[in-house]
């Protein structure tokens, strides 16, 4: 289930808001040691105004600077610089925490909606009937 979350402190206006939805993503960087390009395709675990956790088979190191294309069906929403801030290497679900370095005001135009419009898909598609008088 998808939800939306909102960290506050005190009465003052939300820190960070983060949408819980599976985007499809595009990512590619180049190996320092290798130098060759890396192309991954994953799924984002949430959206945030400031970045994405997605989930990669390969993950990029810490610090390196990824290019991520959101995905809407099989065409481009959005590419945008972005730099790793953190990895989770679990083998049952890597994770890269992606920070989002150019075009902030489209991304959240962009992806947040992309994001929650993915919500209320999976509402429809998966509660509705539940809920049905």
């Amino acid at each position: 289930m998808a939800k939306m979350e909102s960290y506050k402190i005190g009465n003052n206006r939300p820190l960070h808001e983060r949408i819980m939805a599976q985007l499809r993503v595009r990512a590619s960087w180049v190996d320092k040691v290798t130098g060759k390009k890396i192309e991954v395709e994953g799924l984002t675990e949430h959206i945030g105004e400031k970045s994405a956790l997605v989930n990669f088979n390969t993950l990029p190191p810490v610090g390196s600077e990824v290019n991520l294309c959101v995905l809407d069906e099989d065409k481009p929403l959005i590419e945008v610089p972005t730099e790793v801030i953190r990895v989770e290497r679990d083998p049952s679900k890597p994770l890269a925490a992606l920070s989002i370095v150019e075009n902030l005001k489209k991304w959240k135009s962009v992806v947040m909606t992309a994001a929650q419009e993915w919500v209320a898909r999976q509402w429809k598609l998966n509660y509705e009937e539940e809920w049905a008088n």
